[in-house]
Formats: C-alpha cells, sequence, structure tokens
C-alpha cells in the first residue's frame, strides 16, 4: 500500500483528514513540526506522525519516503508579520513541492483557498495565488490537483475564520456593525464535506492538472449569514452596515495606534469579495455531494458548547 502524506495534519481540517484516510484503509504519514503543541489530536489514530519544517529543505526528504500522494494543508491564515504568509504559504510550499518532485511523488494535492480567486487579494490570498502559479508549471512525474475551500463551518464553531467572527458577535455591546453593504456572495462549507471531497481525489486521474472549488451547497449574502448566526446564537442585536471607505479609515486610524487591530485592510477584503464558487465541476468529476449551511445551523449544532454558549 502506498502512503500519503499530510501537512498540517493537527488542524482543524488537516486532524479529520487524517482520521478519515486512516479510517478507510489508507496508510497515512503526518509530518509535523517539532513540538507541536496539537499533536495530541491525532492520540489513538493510525498513523505514522514524523517531523518535517516545510521551511527547511534538507528537513524533508526522510518525510517523503515511499509516499505516492501529498496534501499539503499546513499554511498560516491570520499573522500581524506580514512576511510570515510568504516564508509559510508561497516558500515552504515551494519547498515541498520540489522535494515532492525529487523523490518522485505522483500526486500532489494542494489545499489553496477561495480568497486566491478573489479579483481583490487578501496578504493570505496571494501567497495562495502565488503558489498555484507553481504547480502550473507541468512536471515530469508528478501531476497536481488545487482544492478551494471556501470558509469553512462545523463542530466547535469550525475554521478559525468562523470562530473569530462568532466572536466578534459576540463581543460587541450595542450593535454589530457590517463591513460594507454585506451584499457579498459567499459559499461556507460544512468540514465533513470538505473531508469527503479531499478524499474523492486520491488516485482519481480525472483531478490531475485540475482546480477544484469546495463550497457548500446554498450561497448567502454576509448579511444573511451574520442574521442566521445571530438566530442561532441568541443575539438580538441589530446589525448596522458600515460603508467601506469609512472602515479603511478607521483600519488605518487602528494600525497607527495599535499593534493588533480589530480591523485591518485584509479583513475589509476578505468580507466584501465575493465567494460564491462553482461547485458543479467537483460534483460531476468527483461526486462532491455538500449540504447547506442553514440545515447544518439549526440541526446539526446539538449539544454543541461553543453554539449553545
Amino acid at each position: 500500500m502506498s502512503t500519503i502524506l499530510i501537512t498540517g495534519g493537527t488542524g482543524f481540517i488537516g486532524s479529520r483528514l487524517v482520521k478519515y484516510l486512516a479510517a478507510h484503509g489508507h496508510r497515512v504519514r503526518v509530518m509535523v513540526v517539532e513540538n507541536d503543541p496539537l499533536v495530541s489530536s491525532l492520540a489513538g489514530v493510525a498513523c505514522e506522525v514524523v517531523t518535517g519544517d516545510i521551511t527547511r529543505p534538507k528537513s524533508l526528504e526522510c518525510t517523503l519516503s515511499g509516499v505516492r500522494t501529498v496534501f499539503h494543508l499546513a499554511a498560516v491564515l491570520y499573522s500581524h508579520d506580514a512576511g510570515l504568509f510568504r516564508k509559510i504559504n508561497l516558500e515552504g510550499t515551494k519547498n515541498l513541492l520540489e522535494a515532492s518532485v525529487r523523490a518522485g511523488v505522483e500526486h500532489f494535492v494542494y489545499v489553496s483557498a477561495a480568497a486566491a480567486g478573489y479579483r481583490v487579494r487578501t496578504s493570505y490570498g496571494e501567497t495562495k495565488h502565488l503558489a498555484e502559479e507553481l504547480m502550473r508549471v507541468p512536471r515530469e512525474r508528478t501531476s497536481f490537483t488545487i482544492v478551494r475551500p471556501t470558509l469553512v463551518f462545523g463542530p466547535s464553531g469550525g475554521g478559525q475564520e468562523l470562530v473569530m467572527y462568532v466572536e466578534r458577535l459576540r463581543e460587541f455591546r450595542w450593535f454589530i456593525p457590517l463591513v460594507g453593504s454585506g451584499k457579498a456572495k459567499k459559499r461556507w462549507v460544512f468540514v465533513d464535506d470538505l473531508i469527503a471531497g479531499l478524499a474523492l481525489v486520491v488516485g482519481r486521474t480525472v483531478s490531475f492538472g485540475k482546480v477544484y472549488n469546495f463550497g457548500g451547497a446554498d450561497v448567502h449574502t454576509m448579511r444573511e449569514y451574520t442574521r442566521m448566526l445571530c438566530r442561532r446564537l441568541n443575539i438580538s442585536k441589530p446589525i448596522v452596515p458600515v460603508p467601506v471607505w469609512i472602515c479603511y479609515v478607521v483600519a488605518w486610524l487602528l494600525r497607527v495606534v495599535r499593534r493588533s487591530p480589530l480591523l485591518k485592510r485584509d479583513t475589509i477584503v476578505g468580507v466584501t469579495m465575493d465567494a460564491d464558487v462553482d461547485i458543479e465541476p467537483a460534483r460531476r468529476e468527483l461526486g462532491y455531494q455538500p449540504v447547506t449551511f442553514e440545515d447544518w445551523l439549526f440541526t446539526g449544532t446539538a449539544h454543541d458548547p461553543f453554539w449553545d454558549s
């Protein structure tokens, strides 16, 4: 049996992918950085854990021995150090990609982000976009698949973006300020659907050289998502749209006076860009079948302290 290597395998998405693939009979190897505090999330899982660092090319060689497929999830999503996005998301990806090609990896699956396709990109989205470009150069023995998830929801809130957003909804005292008009369309994705979708590309030659959008089954505006979240969380504060130009002025002022401002340029871009991605190729070619956010939010969050607190 060939080995699947997963980077970022201790995170919210990665740990679920490791467990899913291992449970379905795959031989899984997880690359973790030294002293990774989240490695306990893999306790009891039938997987091999090895130490490696995508910013240190020499540490990658032994981790790729016998590997046929790589799932590259390791990335920096938020940072106040702009250089860290490039170091991890771009240069780190390049190191892993080149090491994978040298090792004869047959299939390199890059978990990018919907933000890579934005008309105006965040710092994170720009490095994801540039990393995608590295995979558009044909390699003799290695085929590439690029997957672009949208914002991820699930147990305990979901991915980092949604958890932070919910925290803000709870923190504002009198009203909820909404960046811009709230008309940007999004297609948030359930984490289990994302994991199942990623598993569908393993060994599938139809996915070679393709870019797949993994979003949810329903599309809503940011204002609509915010209203649904407030209803589920029993938050009755009014939602007040704030013109984008005012948001940029506030972001500039906060950057001057605070090292870690609540509102940043990247936040504004992320909220106002459309992410109504086309999921039909993934449905047609892979059998990808996502659920709707609304159905899950009001039926799938029972007995979850995050949603009930």
